[in-house]
């Protein structure tokens, strides 16, 4: 068997087959190495989540640009601070109110129901240098001059026989340029009184009379004032531009002294007047009407009045004051222009003489 001889002359031993065993050998060293390099590789690419469903292999790359789905089972909360709005100022806006009706003065003279209905009304208030003319639409005695639909007239009876004087009325509305002044009995009723309505009465139990014999009804009762009310707004709707109202207090002349305290007469006699005007004036204003009161009461700075209609009443519900021969109007130009009054010369209406630009009547 021959070999292969090295230098010291012995032959060198070479097994069956040997060459081939080493190729393999390295063959399998390469393959290890090639799988430790991809190991090594995988790792450094992906992060591994143990969870209870298994292992989650999550890749760094697209972990940044793709965040997970929320749960759903996780309730979504969102926390938000209070939001804190700037407006910036603009300038102060003042608050407005209405103006005040621009009152002229007016030159009245009284006609009568029958020159109303007799056409000669117009010519008298020309013939006597006046621009409006006044008519008693409810009288002393609690008779109306026109058929109103209020329920305690025909109740009571005060309705005229016919609509003529409200007719002419409408007329003179329409077709001229006269001032129209419906004056009305207020407060001194003898029918409110006789039938119990809001009846004044005295200490003793009595229905109170003043020294003509007249029965007086109270501001405070509100049947009385209902009524009342009613007449007025629908003398407004007839056609007249100011509604008059005689005796719109409580009476300061006769034995006042013997009338009873009660709720138609209380301690403040001004609460029951100031309502019952704050509301009339209220109503009339919607319709374009002024509400006037006549008067021949003294006023004093700071003194009650038996009529409850002092200086502060008057300027707060009324827009003009006509005043008996009695009065003064220099005293209450300046007592109404003190209380709030603006314009009070044309306010204040003097009988028979003008006063210092102001109006007038006769």
């Amino acid at each position: 068997m021959g070999g292969h001889k090295n230098h010291y002359g012995y032959h060198e031993y070479r097994g069956r087959g040997g060459g081939r065993g080493r190729t393999v050998l390295l063959f399998i060293i390469a393959l290890l190495l090639l799988l430790l390099a991809a190991g090594a590789a995988f790792y450094a690419m992906v992060d591994l989540e143990y969870t209870d469903t298994g292992v989650k292999i999550n890749w760094r790359g697209s972990q940044a640009s793709q965040p997970p789905p929320p749960i759903a089972s996780d309730p979504l909360e969102i926390v938000t601070g209070p939001v804190e709005v700037t407006v910036e100022p603009t300038g102060t806006v003042e608050p407005t109110s209405p103006p005040e009706p621009e009152y002229q003065p007016i030159a009245a003279v009284t006609v009568t129901t029958a020159q109303l209905r007799g056409g000669s009304a117009a010519q008298a208030v020309a013939s006597a240098g006046g621009n409006a003319l006044v008519v008693e639409m409810k009288d002393v005695n609690g008779y109306l001059a026109w058929q109103s639909q209020a329920s305690l007239a025909a109740t009571m009876g005060t309705n005229a026989a016919d609509n003529l004087t409200a007719q002419a009325v409408q007329t003179l509305a329409q077709t001229t340029d006269l001032y129209l002044v419906a004056k009305i009995q207020c407060f001194r009723d003898p029918l409110l009184a006789t039938n119990r309505i809001g009846s004044l009465m005295t200490r003793g139990g009595n229905v109170w009379h003043d020294l003509q014999g007249m029965g007086w009804s109270s501001p405070a009762n509100q049947q009385a004032a209902d009524y009342l009310f009613t007449l007025c707004l629908e003398l407004a709707d007839m056609g007249f531009d100011e509604i008059l109202l005689d005796q719109a207090g409580y009476p300061n002349f006769g034995e006042v002294n013997v009338l009873a305290t009660s709720d138609n007469r209380p301690e403040d006699l001004t609460i029951p007047v100031s309502a019952f005007l704050e509301r009339l004036s209220g109503a009339l204003d919607q319709r374009g009407v002024c509400l006037s009161v006549l008067t021949d009461e003294t006023l004093l700075p700071g003194d009650a009045v038996l009529t409850g209609l002092t200086s502060d009443v008057l300027a707060s519900h009324v827009g003009r004051v006509w005043l008996s021969g009695s009065a003064d109007a220099q005293q209450y130009n300046s007592l109404l222009t003190t209380a709030g009054w603006g314009n009070a010369a044309p306010r204040v209406a003097a009988k028979n003489a003008p006063f210092g630009g102001g109006s007038w009547y006769r």
